[in-house]
């Protein structure tokens, strides 16, 4: 679970901002959407509006950058850091910094970092406030402070050689540290923050639905209730040779078994247009074709099974939604969508999140969006869940819609669409001083 996050001179947030998942406990709407089961009380989803290049998307490449950070040891060694400073400043010699505040296997924890040719970082269990933090270790380029070090010089070797990385995934590979804590910090990044942007795909998505039957049975929930013709949805496995002979897409897919596959163990995936079409894996010794079947509604109450192909991209955008909604419904799962209305029709976004926001949840969902469709606090959302991207000078500021004293009757979407709480431009008229001619 997600408490809060500061962001400080990473792409457009120069200025620190701070995110958080508190919720006013004032408000008295919508209390199936705050958690109180913790020390904190936290709120399970949070929206985020502003303008096309306010830094809504900043603010998911934020939290993407620094999951890779914690991650992999390479992921700085790979990037050229300054284009990922602020730069819209003559000079910029400042590191870029975070700071996120979490709930994992009943302890909050604080990781803080500031990245640039020397890493610096830290790592404490939160007392929220209530007592000093307890410290697990405190790093500044290869010099630690801790009392958990097992090894002192093996663990400063080890900084010396990888200069760039964060210990914590150093210490995931090599043990340095004898308090669980780090790895816990890491479990967190890895197994716990799920992240899905606009291009998101998931090669293998067929071979995971086929393994996880309760998503395939979440999935058909889902394209039941919001009612665009799809009754249900199913993985068909094939055997390869059967396929070959019956499909009139054959060259393609013989074509690119010829390309990737010198070990017919492997599994491929192919997709085409966003799409993937099919699997080609190993099944009890058989060698199979895996292929979503879609069997939606016709005339007079006829029914056929039809593939991926003839789907559209709105309906693929939601499908590929799906395990992320699962994650966050059952999995404690903090998951972070970039527009989420991307080919989706806001009336059928607005059914998704409200599925979400009335069914009984233990993980998180925040995402960015341009639906106003969705500000309707009488239905679906309180202010204290909604943010606020504006951008001034280059620099990207972000605002609670929860600092603004709102009545429970107020119409959100009008508000925010007249520019009463800022996070959109009175946009003009598009010029009239030229036209084309013949």
């Amino acid at each position: 679970m997600l408490l809060r996050l500061s962001i400080k001179n990473f792409l457009s947030f120069y200025k620190e901002i701070e995110f958080d998942m508190f919720p006013n406990l004032k408000r008295e709407r919508f209390q199936n959407h705050i958690y109180t089961h913790n020390k904190i009380p936290l709120l399970k989803q949070a929206a985020i509006y502003g303008d096309n290049g306010s830094g809504k998307s900043n603010f998911i490449k934020a939290v993407g950058f620094l999951q890779s950070f914690v991650l992999n040891e390479n992921f700085i060694k790979s990037i050229d850091l300054n284009e990922y400073k602020f730069q819209l400043v003559s000079k910029n010699e400042f590191p870029i910094s975070f700071e996120i505040e979490f709930l994992y296997k009943d302890k909050y924890y604080i990781y803080s970092t500031e990245i640039s040719e020397i890493i610096s970082e830290k790592l404490s269990i939160s007392n929220l406030g209530e007592s000093e933090d307890i410290l697990i270790f405190e790093r500044n380029g290869n010099k630690i402070k801790s009392k958990h070090i097992l090894n002192e010089s093996s663990s400063v070797k080890l900084l010396e050689m990888n200069p760039q990385s964060s210990l914590l995934p150093l210490n995931k590979k090599f043990p340095i540290l004898s308090n669980s804590g780090s790895n816990h910090a890491f479990e967190w990044f890895s197994n716990q923050l799920e992240i899905v942007t606009m291009n998101s795909i998931i090669p293998m998505f067929i071979e995971v639905m086929s393994r996880k039957s309760e998503l395939v049975n979440f999935a058909n929930i889902i394209f039941r209730s919001i009612n665009i013709g799809i009754d249900t949805i199913e993985v068909n496995n094939t055997p390869f040779d059967k396929w070959i002979r019956d499909s009139k897409n054959r060259q393609l897919l013989e074509n690119r078994m010829e390309q990737e596959v010198s070990n017919r163990e492997k599994t491929v995936s192919i997709i085409e247009n966003r799409k993937n079409l099919l699997n080609v894996s190993m099944k009890n010794g058989m060698q199979v074709v895996q292929e979503f079947l879609f069997e939606q509604l016709g005339q007079s109450g006829y029914k056929k099974k039809m593939k991926i192909s003839s789907q559209s991209d709105g309906t693929i955008r939601i499908l590929t939604l799906i395990p992320a909604l699962y994650d966050a419904i059952k999995n404690q799962k903090v998951v972070l969508i970039d527009e989420i209305e991307n080919s989706i029709h806001p009336n059928l976004i607005f059914a998704l999140i409200k599925y979400y926001s009335q069914n009984d949840s233990n993980g998180q969902l925040i995402f960015t969006t341009h639906s106003t469709h969705l500000l309707n606090q009488q239905v679906l959302i309180r202010p204290d869940e909604v943010w606020l991207t504006e951008k001034e000078e280059g620099n990207s500021k972000m605002y609670s819609l929860n600092d603004y004293k709102i009545h429970h009757t107020i119409n959100i979407e009008n508000g925010y669409l007249d520019g009463r709480y800022g996070g959109t431009s009175m946009v003009s008229e598009i010029g009239n001083n030229g036209y084309i001619g013949k």
